[in-house]
């Protein structure tokens, strides 16, 4: 049986509405953060109604009924991602403070040493390491834009320490072979470092099977809650990682005359009060993907992009940015006349939502040759139907902008 988006689709409350133009609203930015069901929703309410307590230490059962709800989110996050238990989960705000929680893990790198980011990263995996002493040497991508393993090759050497790459580029929806890369790198002796921001949402990952050191990830780009995610990292390596941030609940003796002691992983990770709210939405997500048949899913979504790519060829003024091998639903497009904040306007009259500009990722734009792109990104509740509003809208942008 097929994929049924409509089906799928009511469980999200909000794509029922209409846009400011008080047209019924087409949610194609997807990359950027994917709307939340109704499942979601209810289980943050639900936990602020009946559990809102803060979690380790309370001796009272409010606080132990929000303490069950956090950790068995860990462990069903654990078991989602194939960990070897949750001790290998850590919570964070997401992808970001965990790509700049494995920097500052880093710290002892040398200008001898050399860090591998490719040239497709968000800034959320450029910055931190530019923040190391270390190198860094910068993966070109195929003219098609997909993964270029001869330059990565070229650029592996005994001087690697880490290698860092999105699974999933955020602007050009490159799907980028995690084994492969994580392979060659180990090879090298360096850390395999995933920035998994936009892998949730395409369904299962097995980050044993990846060969990854660590994985990072948000909630909110597959149908969670925002400010929650979590760092998946083998146990062997945490073990030997200090406390990021430092407070309440990370230590086991804190004195004034001798250096504290902190608690063992994942928790001397997790200083402060956490988001367990957050967290009680990431554990309602995790039985959400659960229910989700991804392989119609993802037939589903790869029709859909095949109809947006040939929408887009078929319009004069439109280019499409590399349009490589293997893609998520993810497309970059410019068009010849108009800004890509002219066309994201245009196309938001008409209440289509997608995002414009350079995405956070200004060395990708500026090795295209772009000031920035107009980018659409599907989920698996946008329909066939959404798609044809697209052909008009951009017909609607060549009137406004017509050619000379």
């Amino acid at each position: 049986m097929d994929f049924d988006a409509d089906t799928f689709r009511r469980q999200f409350p909000i794509l029922g509405s209409k846009n400011r133009f008080d047209k019924p609203l087409i949610y194609f930015d997807n990359a950027a953060t994917t709307q939340l069901p109704e499942c979601v929703i209810a289980a943050m309410a639900e936990h602020l109604r009946t559990s809102n307590a803060n979690v380790h230490r309370g001796i009272y059962g409010l606080s132990e009924q929000a303490e069950a709800t956090y950790e068995s989110t860990r462990r069903a996050v654990a078991r989602w991602m194939n960990a070897r238990g949750p001790q290998e989960i850590i919570f964070n705000s997401g992808t970001t403070e965990g790509l700049n929680f494995l920097a500052a893990q880093y710290t002892s790198l040398t200008a001898a040493d050399e860090i591998i980011l490719f040239v497709q990263e968000h800034h959320a995996n450029i910055l931190p390491w530019q923040r190391l002493r270390a190198a860094i040497k910068v993966v070109n991508m195929a003219e098609s834009g997909d993964f270029d393993a001869e330059d990565f090759g070229r650029k592996l050497s005994g001087r690697t320490k880490i290698v860092t790459v999105a699974h999933i580029g955020n602007v050009l929806g490159t799907i980028n072979p995690l084994r492969r890369i994580g392979e060659m790198a180990h090879a090298a002796g360096a850390i395999f470092i995933v920035d998994g921001a936009q892998s949730l949402s395409h369904g299962p990952l097995d980050v044993r099977a990846t060969g990854c050191d660590f994985f990072v990830t948000s909630a909110h780009k597959a149908f969670g809650p925002t400010g929650i995610g979590f760092l998946y990292g083998r146990e062997e390596l945490l073990e030997g990682f200090r406390p990021y941030h430092v407070g309440g609940g990370v230590p086991e003796q804190v004195s004034f005359d001798r250096p504290a002691t902190f608690r063992g992983i994942p928790t001397r990770f997790e200083a402060g009060t956490p988001n367990i709210v957050g967290v009680a939405g990431l554990g309602a997500a995790v039985k959400f993907w659960q229910k989700i048949d991804w392989n119609g899913v993802q037939s589903h979504g790869e029709r859909l992009q095949r109809r947006v790519l040939e929408i887009l060829g078929d319009n004069a003024s439109v280019e499409i940015l590399k349009p490589g091998s293997r893609r998520a639903g993810i497309i970059s497009f410019t068009h010849r006349r108009a800004h890509p904040h002219d066309v994201a306007s245009i196309l938001d009259s008409e209440g289509i939502a997608v995002r414009a500009g350079h995405h956070c990722a200004q060395p990708l734009t500026k090795a295209l040759g772009v000031n920035g792109t107009v980018r659409l990104s599907l989920a698996p509740y946008n329909t066939a139907e959404e798609i044809e509003k697209l052909a008009p809208a951009l017909q609607k942008i060549d009137k406004i902008f017509p050619g000379k």
